[in-house]
């Protein structure tokens, strides 16, 4: 039943908004939707900052689920803010925020999203001028026939490479900008990130009597409950490190491990930071450890020697792309399943599976 309410608001919002909304005439402004989690915000970031300096600080707006928000501030202050949550469920949210949208004024919308339902009824219903959208990267664009009259749909990159692997998400967000903008850069040009001032960052760890270079940070959840890395092997890895390396360990995030169940060495900053102090506490680690999430790719975009838990469910799609990123996984015949596992276990067998040793001499060799 639920199901077929949401179904039905989001159809009857689509033929009584566009009668409701009215707005400036086209201004020349360009929205860029990024709508998805802060790990892909991340990926992008260089990217967006491309689309920045060629469009005009002034003209680019930037649209971004509400989680994100912290973290693209750092980029723009152009920042348009999307509640997944309210977006569907209340009129007048969804209201409000498509009249935002519609009195800017905007020439030129651009979207590589394919899994938003929020950002695609957004461009169906204001229809800009010129929209662009992206054929596909982990899935293909759905019903691209509604599409053909009111936006300019990109073709994909191949969904795989040679090797069975999915093709980095980098590298589609690229080739989406270059067709866009007839256009030929080279990845340093638009590498990911995070524009983080140091003195900013010093003061962060001054906040939490950190010292830089003396502590080890650890994240153990992820999106999903079937994609974390058990907890206690994540303890069994701080524990050699502490031994190893004499530091405290700083654990981040928001799951749910018990804090008494944790070494007397470890600093529990979870659920105590905003995403900014995260990245400052990150920033200056000696190793960053953690299953693949937002923060882990914000610690190899940041230089930081990183330990990532990598899963077979989009293998290849998210991968670091600097060498201070280390991946550990664990190869299966099922990879690139887009995380329809076909097991029941949870976590999924390709991380589950991993074991501690394989972790330990990672981290040796990034150490």
């Amino acid at each position: 039943m639920g199901k077929i309410i949401h179904e039905l608001k989001k159809v009857s919002g689509r033929l009584i908004f566009p009668s409701l909304i009215s707005g400036k005439t086209h201004s020349g402004k360009v929205l860029v939707i990024k709508d998805n989690s802060i790990g892909d915000f991340l990926l992008f970031s260089g990217i967006l900052s491309f689309y920045i300096r060629h469009f005009g600080k002034e003209q680019m707006y930037c649209l971004v689920s509400s989680g994100v928000r912290e973290v693209a501030k750092l980029y723009t202050d152009n920042i348009i803010t999307l509640d997944e949550k309210k977006y569907f469920a209340s009129f007048k949210y969804r209201y409000e925020l498509l009249s935002e949208l519609k009195s800017l004024g905007f020439e030129t919308a651009i979207n590589s999203i394919l899994n938003s339902s929020e950002s695609r009824d957004i461009l169906y219903i204001l229809k800009f001028p010129l929209t662009y959208l992206y054929g596909g990267v982990v899935m293909k664009l759905r019903k691209p026939g509604r599409w053909k009259n009111i936006s300019n749909i990109v073709p994909e990159l191949k969904m795989f490479d040679d090797k069975g692997s999915y093709t980095s998400v980098f590298a589609h967000e690229k080739f989406f900008m270059e067709r866009i903008l007839n256009i030929k850069v080279s990845d340093d040009e638009v590498k990911p990130y995070i524009p983080l001032n140091n003195n900013v960052s010093e003061n962060i760890i001054n906040k939490f009597s950190l010292q830089k270079g003396s502590y080890i940070v650890f994240t153990f959840g992820s999106r999903s409950a079937k994609r974390d890395y058990p907890s206690d092997k994540f303890v069994e890895v701080m524990k050699y490190l502490h031994r190893r390396l004499g530091m405290k360990t700083v654990l981040i995030g928001v799951d749910q491990y018990s804090s008494d169940a944790l070494p007397d060495f470890v600093i529990d900053l979870r659920r105590k930071t905003s995403l900014i102090e995260v990245f400052g506490i990150i920033r200056h680690a000696r190793i960053f450890v953690g299953n693949e999430t937002g923060v882990t790719h914000a610690s190899w975009i940041m230089g930081v020697p990183t330990v990532m838990i990598y899963g077979g469910g989009q293998f290849g799609g998210f991968l670091p792309l600097f060498d201070n990123g280390c991946i550990v996984y664990k190869q299966m015949d099922c990879y690139c399943c887009n995380w329809g596992c076909k097991y029941s276990d949870i976590p999924v067998r390709c991380i589950g599976e991993i074991g501690v040793d394989d972790i330990l001499k990672t981290v040796d060799n990034v150490i």
